[in-house]
């Protein structure tokens, strides 16, 4: 019996009927029970959606509830109507039985938060961020001119903000030519199917240069976080981050002997050592195999899937609406995690800024000042609330910039942050470019709207 929260069409409540009739059916073939408290269709912001709603004390495995290989198959067997996770309420699968929203198509990118990574917005208007200790590993496919080189350049340029490191395979040389020779990167940019088994081999040393690092540690740190925390605690300097970006990686696979080669088993092994060292893998192709995505599924936290070829890939990547995106629709991407996205846009041109003028924002300038001329250089979270900062975005920043060496604990202050004299110079640098840099700002500003 369904609970209709307001006017719906004939045809979708037929339609929602036959779901509901069906979900049980697919669980029951899984060995799952059917086990759904009601089921809700509901009309907002323009989409007719179909939510599942699973009754959470009779579930025994909650896990098998919840894989993308259940969301696959459920997509499958429903013609591929997408199937998403809601838990705002519960947990419960929400079925769009419209066609999927429309959303803008250009949106440029707000500006680096540091310590989180910004994704794009949902249908709802939400931007789609992760802090970088939970982004984990990528899996990313669209064909050429889908937005999917803009998202990965997006990526790096977050992450070189974040003042990560980067070891980058881009075989065509397109994506990233701007980061040639760049100070951060690793190894150099691997164009070659052997630069790229170096590059793996270089970021698996760097595992274990890491793994030295943590068992010389008080405590034997298990993230990166808990390392930076203690390393800075003594004095020493933190970590960076390190983002692997394996382009055109099922290129590579078949070229390198495929999913049961010596280089698949080494990139399964960057995969699973990686995220306690902070280690980030962006696993990207026009398309993917079933088989090579076998391979690297576990690893991965989301699948974000642009346009691609076929539906076989889009299956392949747990997204099957993936196949309904347009080709005038760059950067509009189907997830496994968070739904449609429109992923932002990134001019290329905005990497000319990253460096020591590009650390700090304007407003992260006037909060340096602040607290150096009413607080005596103190920074603090409820300090930072007390100036109007949320405070998720306070704690960010303190602990992003404590994990910098910019704030340190003062033992003779009751052990509250102040700045350093590292974050000074880095005031001073940035007042010395703030000219040019705004000048820089309003010319890309003008040139926001350039083709993918």
């Amino acid at each position: 019996m369904f609970e209709t929260s307001n006017f719906i069409s004939r045809r979708y409540q037929l339609q929602a009927q036959i779901v509901a009739k069906r979900l049980p059916q697919v669980l029951q073939q899984r060995g799952l029970e059917a086990v759904f408290a009601d089921f809700l269709l509901t009309s907002t912001q323009g989409m007719v959606l179909l939510f599942a709603i699973l009754d959470l004390p009779r579930v025994r495995r909650l896990e098998a509830y919840t894989t993308p290989e259940l969301l696959h198959h459920l997509s499958t067997d429903l013609q591929g109507l997408p199937v998403f996770l809601s838990n705002s309420n519960g947990l419960r699968y929400a079925i769009p039985l419209s066609p999927l929203p429309r959303l803008p198509k250009l949106i440029p990118f707000p500006g680096v938060t540091y310590g989180w990574v910004q994704l794009g917005v949902n249908h709802s208007g939400e931007t789609i961020s992760q802090p970088w200790s939970k982004l984990g590993h990528l899996l990313v496919a669209g064909k050429t001119g889908s937005g999917k080189s803009v998202f990965l350049r997006l990526l790096a340029y977050q992450a070189l903000a974040e003042g990560a490191q980067l070891i980058l395979v881009d075989l065509d040389g397109a994506t990233f030519p701007m980061l040639a020779n760049h100070r951060t990167l690793l190894a150099p940019i691997a164009t070659t199917p052997q630069a790229a088994q170096e590059a793996v081999e270089r970021a698996l040393g760097e595992c274990d240069h890491r793994a030295g690092l943590y068992m010389q540690m008080d405590g034997y740190p298990e993230s990166l976080e808990e390392y930076n925390r203690t390393i800075v605690r003594h004095g020493g300097d933190p970590l960076p981050r390190l983002l692997v970006v394996l382009d055109e990686f099922s290129a590579l696979m078949t070229t390198l002997g495929g999913p049961k080669s010596n280089f698949a088993n080494r990139v399964a092994e960057l995969g699973w050592r990686g995220r306690k060292f902070g280690i980030h893998l962006v696993f990207a192709a026009q398309d993917f195999t079933k088989q090579v995505v076998g391979r690297v599924r576990d690893q991965v936290s989301a699948a974000i899937c642009f346009r691609v070829r076929s539906l076989e890939a889009a299956r392949a990547m747990g997204c099957p609406e993936a196949v309904r995106i347009p080709e005038s629709r760059p950067g509009l991407a189907c997830t496994d995690r968070w739904g449609l996205v429109q992923t932002f846009y990134l001019d290329k041109r905005m990497f000319g800024q990253i460096g020591p003028r590009a650390a700090l924002s304007c407003q992260e300038q006037e909060l340096v000042e602040r607290a150096l001329n009413e607080a005596e250089g103190k920074m603090s979270i409820p300090l930072l609330v007390s100036w109007g900062m949320p405070e998720r975005g306070a704690r960010s920043l303190v602990e992003s910039w404590e994990m910098r060496g910019w704030l340190r604990q003062d033992p003779a202050r009751q052990n509250a942050r102040y700045i350093t004299p590292k974050l000074k110079a880095l005031l001073a640098a940035f007042a010395s470019n703030a000219k040019s840099l705004s000048n820089s700002q309003s010319g890309q500003t003008a040139s926001s709207t350039s083709s993918w």
